[in-house]
């Protein structure tokens, strides 16, 4: 009879994990997206590689194309996850919805963070997770020389430059061009205006702008950049400040569908356990390694995660 029992319960125990084989072997990959920029790729990677790490099957999504084509892939279900920025979500994303979103509001990293955790998972159930304490805000960058030459310091200074007959060529992804977030928020808020036959549109990103404004490349004399940009720094460039607060926060966190959270609650503990790892200073070096030292994302990433832990 003991021999009978023992035999059954080692047969349920084979039969269990044959059980969980089978349905760890039928959940679907994890599908990974991304915007098509450096700092969003290494985000990505980073993301992709933890889960692979953790035991998950993942797909690589990475570099869909700009923010509205990632985010109808997510609202639509073809990925399960990217990194996003709340400033994107308030002003962007969330546009259409009729909100009446204060600026205190905007201005608040947590505000912020609270704000678009609850619009979303109300609405789409999709579910902003764990921020990383940085500002990847837009901004407007000079050279050094060129700002001390003419005493810019802020965006007040280049609206009173460009008032009084100052001459700005300046160095735009499209996006910042087209959104109401981007340079058409600065002009409103700080009373200038700079033709657009001054803009020069440039495909590669930040990258792309401030190479061409450190280099001076079609008498680029501004640019627009990111906040935790690694050029900055490499390119001994200034940003100007913006004192009337016409940028809101760009916090960047994991914004995941809530299916997937459901079947895979271990995710988000995965996810986290990055995020709390980055910070302003944290992300523009990561950035520097690709755009400045001319390494792989996904080289970048995989190192990182070796540091904190996360990856062998």
């Amino acid at each position: 009879m003991r021999q009978w029992t023992r035999g059954l319960a080692a047969g349920l125990i084979v039969f269990i994990l044959m059980v969980v084989s089978v349905s760890a072997l039928a959940a679907p990959p994890i599908r990974i997206g991304s915007k098509n920029y450096t700092e969003q790729l290494i985000l990505g990677e980073l993301m992709l590689q933890a889960l692979e790490a953790a035991g998950y099957s993942v797909q690589n999504r990475l570099s869909l194309g700009g923010s509205a084509v990632v985010r109808q892939a997510l609202e639509v279900g073809e990925i399960d996850v990217y990194a996003e920025y709340t400033g994107t979500a308030l002003l962007v994303h969330f546009s259409g919805y009729g909100l009446d979103v204060p600026r205190e509001v905007m201005s608040s990293p947590a505000e912020s963070f609270q704000f678009v955790q609850e619009v979303d998972r109300e609405r789409n159930d999709l579910h902003w997770l764990c921020p990383a304490d940085a500002n990847n805000t837009y901004a407007i960058a000079v050279r050094r020389h060129w700002a001390e030459e003419h005493g810019i310091f802020s965006v007040a200074d280049l609206a009173a430059y460009v008032n009084g007959g100052g001459r700005v060529v300046f160095a735009s992804n499209t996006e910042f061009i087209d959104r109401p977030d981007g340079l058409i928020a600065f002009e409103e808020t700080y009373g200038f205006s700079i033709p657009r036959g001054d803009v020069i549109v440039l495909g590669q990103g930040s990258y792309g702008t401030a190479q061409a404004l450190a280099n001076g490349a079609n008498g680029v004399n501004a640019a627009m950049v990111f906040g935790t940009d690694g050029t900055i720094a490499a390119y001994d460039l200034v940003v100007l400040e913006d004192p009337l607060g016409a940028m809101p926060i760009y916090q960047p966190a994991p914004v995941v569908r809530g299916e997937l959270l459901q079947a895979e609650p271990g995710v988000q503990d995965v996810l986290c356990q990055i995020f709390s790892h980055l910070d302003g200073q944290t992300l523009s070096a990561l950035n520097a390694e690709v755009d400045v030292y001319g390494r792989r994302p996904a080289d970048v990433a995989a190192e990182f995660l070796r540091q904190i832990g996360v990856a062998r």
